[in-house]
């Protein structure tokens, strides 16, 4: 309910938009996206293929778009991601950013570009670090007793982004 009502009110700020019909889409699939990693720590394909399939159409149709840095931003952020990825399991020896996050900032990316992607990087790295905290504090648990999804805090950054950039 959280989600929605997040989502909706950025819809609430936009007011009448020839493609509110998109706008909703985006917003249905990242709650979708945000809500199965939740619940399984897994992002899915289809999820992201939609997401993707939607950015591209976006800077497809949108002339304000610069979309060859969009699509040059979300390469750079899925790789940068990747290579985070592998450095974590390497000095970790165990996953702590799942390949679905990987995947999944090539949509947000493309709907972002690449110096907003920064920012909505930012964002969710923030939020997360916070509601851990909040977690520690309220199980009384060790930091490295706490797992959560990186996902829907990058989806709920995006909205937030993206939102601000109609």
């Amino acid at each position: 309910m959280l989600h929605l009502l997040v989502y909706a009110s950025g819809l609430a700020l936009l007011g009448p938009w020839p493609g509110i019909w998109l706008i909703w889409g985006i917003g249905a699939a990242l709650i979708w996206a945000s809500v199965v990693d939740f619940q399984r720590f897994e992002i899915p394909d289809l999820a992201t293929i939609t997401l993707t399939g939607l950015a591209l159409y976006w800077i497809a149709t949108d002339a304000s778009v610069l979309w060859p840095e969009h699509v040059i931003g979300a390469l750079f952020w899925a790789a940068g991601f990747e290579v985070i990825r592998r450095i974590f399991i390497w000095r970790a020896g165990f996953d702590g950013l799942g390949f679905g996050d990987v995947k999944l900032m090539i949509p947000l990316a493309l709907l972002c570009g690449p110096i907003s992607a920064a920012q909505m990087v930012f964002l969710a790295a923030v939020a997360a670090l916070g509601v851990m905290a909040v977690v520690v504090v309220v199980r009384k648990l060790p930091i490295t007793g706490v797992a959560l999804p990186f996902g829907p805090f990058l989806c709920f950054a995006t909205w937030i982004t993206w939102i601000s950039m109609l």
